[in-house]
């Protein structure tokens, strides 16, 4: 992808640790956020979106190719709907809208655990001890 920045992102929840990673393959940025013990797998799915997002932001990219790659493919849904019902979701959806007045946004889903390494990797940054 010419111009291309890809990211990577994951939730995860084993036992009552939720967690969100973050993993981008073109800055090599890994990033961990432990959720605590009330934060659902879909709810960690959607931060790790809006975490993705935001430290996109900080870079200030214009006229890019941003690909966003998550294996929540409810994540998606979501984010795509119209009808929103989660606080979480409407945030996510803002920072990504933020990041799409002068970049192009492309949302992608990948299949979990089949070996996609930068998968792989914000899977392993959403696992939390």
């Amino acid at each position: 992808m010419p111009n291309g920045i890809i990211w990577f992102t994951d939730g995860s929840k084993i036992g009552d640790k939720a967690g969100a990673g973050v993993y981008g393959k073109t800055t090599r940025t890994k990033l961990s956020f432990a959720l605590g013990s009330y934060a659902s797998v879909f709810q960690a799915e959607i931060y790790a979106i809006l975490a993705c997002g935001m430290e996109i932001i900080k870079t200030a990219p214009k006229r890019r190719t941003i690909q966003i790659c998550t294996d929540s493919q409810a994540a998606l849904m979501a984010i795509e709907s119209n009808k929103l019902k989660s606080r979480l979701v409407l945030d996510c959806k803002k920072i990504l809208n933020d990041l799409a007045s002068c970049n192009r946004v492309i949302l992608t889903w990948v299949p979990g655990h089949s070996g996609v390494p930068g998968n792989e990797e914000a899977d392993r940054q959403a696992r939390v001890e």
